[in-house]
């Protein structure tokens, strides 16, 4: 059985001296998916164990914070898979997508800072697919944020508190496997996009006011998969209510990166 630290078949990850749950300590909010861990994913019943090769319709939050993903509908499940890299992943169909039954306490908490690591692989061309988002739809409340891929194949970022703050990617080939980070701070406006480990964009734009809001978080297509579906691959991801420093970034990168088989 494949666990923490191991995300290849009897491979040991290169990044097992950084764990993830020191971005919590101190009871900072988020969430922390690791696909590699399959003691963590489970089938759409919730209960049964997740199995390559099947439907995982329950992804459990590793960072303490108790905000574990769902889906209950099997055909909008995505596929527990190995990839060609040998590289244990959740495979999205284009129709697919899971999120939290409730929502992230990010308001309650007064969150003005995001930090947000993902890698991910799209596999389809001239479709708008989201990989994570916080809210049903970013663009239509406060305090969310959205990492995507455009019709136009950029990747891009959107920060947003009472403005969105939006940074892309020059376009990127088909399929594009990528490691993926967005941090950025409403109150001190700022925001920096960074792929495979460099910096894409930063700016001190606005992001208008306010916190991030207490919403729900979907991965794999807005709103649980309602639209927008993603038509590729998520390996992990990991979500901090806060500003991650310079180290915390760089090792948080490189623990995504081994998760994914990206070299940075």
């Amino acid at each position: 059985m494949l666990g923490l630290g191991v995300n290849r078949l009897n491979v040991t990850n290169n990044s097992d001296s950084f764990s993830p749950t020191s971005l919590f300590v101190g009871g900072f909010k988020g969430a922390w998916y690791d696909m590699s861990d399959i003691t963590t994913l489970f089938k759409v019943d919730g209960t049964t164990p997740a199995v390559v090769g099947q439907a995982v319709g329950k992804i459990l939050d590793r960072s303490g914070n108790g905000q574990h993903l769902i889906q209950t509908t099997e055909s909008k499940c995505p596929i527990l898979v190995v990839d060609a890299d040998g590289n244990l992943c959740l495979d999205f169909d284009g129709t697919d997508g899971l999120r939290t039954a409730g929502n992230l306490p990010f308001a309650t908490n007064s969150i003005t800072d995001m930090s947000v690591f993902v890698g991910a692989k799209k596999e389809a061309t001239g479709l708008n697919q989201t990989i994570v988002e916080l809210s049903n739809s970013v663009g239509g409340t406060t305090g969310g944020f959205r990492v995507f891929c455009t019709s136009g194949e950029l990747w891009r970022a959107i920060q947003k508190g009472t403005s969105a703050n939006n940074i892309s990617t020059t376009s990127v080939g088909n399929p594009n496997k990528s490691i993926l980070t967005s941090i950025a701070s409403i109150s001190a406006p700022s925001h920096t996009f960074r792929r495979n480990g460099s910096v894409v964009s930063s700016n001190t734009s606005s992001l208008g006011t306010g916190t991030y809001g207490n919403h729900p978080l979907s991965i794999g297509g807005r709103a649980g998969g309602v639209s927008a579906q993603l038509d590729g691959k998520i390996y992990s991801l990991i979500i901090v209510g806060k500003l991650a420093s310079a180290d915390e970034i760089a090792s948080a990168e490189k623990y995504v990166a081994g998760k994914t088989g990206v070299t940075i």
